[in-house]
């Protein structure tokens, strides 16, 4: 089972030497936008969720990966990930780190039945 984990993209700069020039390049030209972050969860098993400050962020990425395997990369900018959480019922997160945050949080225990409409009674006649 993977662990869950959230890195920076500057972690991620830091500690791969082996990045290509142009790959290095394109990840800080990333960061001038705002920040990013890494994230895998183990309901994602082997795929990792960047999540992006802006939209353009969003673009840029999913562009750059255009032609390749969509299955082990997911892209979300911070406002869709709000409306994914507002979509929800969950609490509004302002920041990446909160995205994150909620996105690792454990699954409740009992998750409580959705209760069930009332259906009016059919009528005899």
């Amino acid at each position: 089972m993977m662990t869950p984990s959230v890195v920076t993209l500057q972690e991620v700069l830091r500690h791969h030497r082996t990045l290509s020039r142009r790959g290095r390049e394109f990840y800080e030209s990333l960061l001038e936008h705002g920040d990013v972050l890494a994230v895998r969860v183990d309901y994602l098993p082997g795929a990792m969720l960047w999540l992006v400050t802006t939209p353009k962020q969003a673009q840029l990425m999913r562009k750059a990966r255009e032609g390749r395997s969509a299955s082990d990369v997911c892209v979300m900018s911070l406002t869709e990930a709000q409306d994914l959480f507002a979509t929800t019922g969950d609490p509004h997160p302002t920041t990446l780190y909160e995205v994150a945050g909620w996105l690792l949080a454990p699954a409740p225990e009992e998750i409580a039945p959705a209760p069930e409409e009332e259906q009016e009674p059919e009528d005899p006649s």
